[in-house]
């Protein structure tokens, strides 16, 4: 798979999603993802994107200013 900005190869990847939501920071690291090798561009498959917007959903209701937790197919 080639990568829609720059034509670079995608690969498999972990990285951190950021959320900002009413005024509080949502960061959740080691999210499965396909990554460009050579831009860094980076993008979700379908299910991983639903199980990051259930994190959040639940997230959001017991929030701190920052919150940081880890992905896991577990949690959500």
């Amino acid at each position: 798979m080639t990568c829609f900005f720059c034509e670079g190869n995608i690969e498999n990847d972990f990285t951190t999603h950021v959320a900002e939501t009413d005024g509080s920071i949502i960061i959740i690291r080691n999210v499965p993802c396909l990554k460009c090798a050579q831009c860094g561009e980076v993008s979700y498959t379908g299910t991983v994107y639903e199980h990051l917007e259930g994190i959040i959903d639940t997230l959001q209701r017991n929030l701190t200013e920052v919150t940081i937790v880890k992905y896991s197919d577990k949690a959500a």
